[in-house]
């Protein structure tokens, strides 16, 4: 006897490349193509991005940073980085800075910093001098006279011919790598003294070397390294006095999986409000967080452990990633939507893997310029790329666009699939009757096509299900579908679609082309089993 059946699916999750397609569990995705979680138990395609100036660079953008210059009320500026120049954000253009000193690279790192006299400068590193933006001109920090009493000499112009890479803040000290085993650190609220013979660190384990600039976390200082992370503790060592509480160095932490990229890591923030430290390493995105362990025998220190994000959910190994394409990559955390982002290349193929914290989640998304850098920037994330452009998404946009009038672009193509679903496990195939969609309605065009794959062959619909609410002498004939706008939402009337197929396990394609939005809230399907075995 023929028993009935029905699966109805909340299409709330992500990709899953890891498992193999029969474990995959109702609700997440063979593929999750230029989609995300547009809300609680939903699927949609991505938001479209353009760019916000209206002339390019002649060169890539590969560094975007935004600068506070004053304590008060001031709102921060948006600064770019192309070639050895930097660039003020304003008005829709970047105007050149003077560079009295241009950068050595245009590999820039930078941090604001606010110094003991309450004089704000944006200090940079770009593998020379370390330097200073003053609000108008980019020039080499100036190193301070040496103080009689009771600091050693100021060894920045030593440290400066090392050729300095990174530079972050701790504590109220600036502290600089070039890059190797070595980092070093300034006066307290000073950025031009440093007393090199004792205020300088080495982690040597494992001929290790430092990857990008430390970052603050829990208390501690974090060092990406290429095979570990280093830990700085304490507070501050900056007059020579032995009886003082130094930093205490050349900890790690306990991990084989070291960062690989000087910008492919962020902190992240929970919905619990949870922080972690997110990062790329050889075996795709882990993360840094706290145990909740004390350990007693260093007098309560807390234990901070690591964990893959990418384990029984993305199989990285099988993109094929080059050491040198991973330690290209930019990642950065987009805390309006709850979204870590990073971008990374492959071959011609630019990829931005996304990690969604409120259901911890991946999706996978294409664009079509490569990203060199990822920062969110009042409320917004900005994008850095080979265009000479400084780019942003759009809820409201389904397109790539190459200029901010939006005359030429590249249409966001959303692509998901289900597993490999089945109605029974008996040896015999069942049959399947009929698919139901519910998605939301738009006031422009909108429209989803679907396949269909089963145990002998597929069926294909482009145009299958109309999500525009018709308006009379507006939508087109067949193009749009009538909807009762008094609801709070408008929810389109779901039909129940053909399928008459008889197979063991069934796939569904949902995928638009267009520049349309997509959201897809639930979907049905519905047959019959063989009535064998049961």
């Amino acid at each position: 006897m023929e028993t009935p059946f029905a699966i109805e699916i909340t299409p709330s999750l992500g990709m899953n490349s890891a498992l193999n397609p029969g474990q995959i569990p109702a609700g997440s995705h063979r593929l999750a193509l230029d989609a995300c979680l547009k809300s609680v138990d939903t699927i949609g395609k991505r938001p479209g991005s353009v760019p916000v100036t209206t002339s390019a660079l002649g060169a890539s953008i590969s560094y975007l940073v935004s600068y506070k210059s004053a304590a008060s009320s001031v709102a921060p500026d948006l600064f770019a980085v192309s070639g050895n120049t930097l660039y003020k954000y304003s008005a829709s253009a970047l105007t050149a800075q003077t560079m009295t000193n241009a950068f050595t690279s245009s590999s820039v790192f930078g941090v604001g910093y606010t110094d003991y006299a309450d004089a704000s400068n944006l200090l940079l590193t770009s593998g020379g001098s370390l330097q200073q933006y003053t609000g108008t001109v980019v020039k080499n920090v100036v190193p301070a006279a040496d103080d009689i009493t009771p600091l050693p000499a100021n060894k920045l112009s030593t440290i400066n011919g090392r050729g300095l890479k990174y530079i972050w803040v701790f504590t109220g000290h600036v502290f600089v790598s070039d890059g190797s085993d070595l980092m070093w650190y300034s006066k307290r609220y000073h950025y031009d003294y440093f007393p090199g013979d004792v205020q300088y660190f080495r982690f040597i384990a494992d001929n290790d070397y430092v990857t990008g600039p430390g970052i603050s976390f829990g208390g501690l200082c974090l060092i990406p390294m290429r095979r570990h992370w280093g830990v700085i503790t304490g507070e501050t060592f900056d007059d020579g006095v032995s009886t003082n509480v130094p930093f205490k160095a050349n900890q790690y932490l306990n991990t084989s999986n070291g960062n690989i990229s000087s910008r492919g890591f962020a902190k992240i923030t929970y919905p619990t409000g949870q922080q972690t430290v997110a990062y790329l390493s050889d075996n795709g995105v882990n993360e840094i967080y706290d145990t909740g362990i004390d350990n007693v025998e260093t007098s309560g220190t807390r234990q901070y452990s690591t964990r893959n994000l990418m384990d029984n959910k993305i199989d990285f190994n099988k993109y094929g990633f080059t050491d040198a394409e991973k330690s290209a990559a930019v990642a950065s955390f987009d805390g309006i939507n709850g979204r870590f982002l990073m971008a990374i290349d492959r071959d011609t193929t630019h990829y931005v893997f996304v990690y969604d914290t409120q259901n911890q989640e991946w999706y996978v998304w294409r664009l079509p310029w490569s990203t060199k850098y990822l920062t969110e920037f009042n409320g917004a994330m900005y994008m850095g790329n080979t265009t000479g452009h400084v780019h942003t998404f759009k809820d409201d946009l389904y397109t790539d666009w190459d200029q901010a009038a939006k005359t030429s672009g590249t249409t966001v193509k959303m692509e998901i699939a289900t597993g490999l679903l089945s109605a029974e496990f008996t040896g015999e195939s069942s049959y399947w009757h009929y698919l139901i969609v519910e998605a939301q309605m738009w006031g422009v065009p909108s429209s989803l096509d679907y396949k269909i794959v089963y145990g002998a062959g597929s069926i294909s619909v482009d145009h299958a299900l109309q999500t525009e609410v018709f308006v009379w002498n507006v939508t087109a004939w067949n193009e749009g579908q009538w909807a009762n706008i008094q609801y709070t939402d408008n929810v389109n009337q779901a039909k129940r679609r053909k399928i008459h197929k008889k197979g063991k396990y069934l796939q569904v394609f949902f995928k638009n082309y267009r520049d349309e939005p997509i959201t897809i809230l639930r979907y049905r399907l519905e047959g019959t089993s063989s009535g064998i075995g049961g």
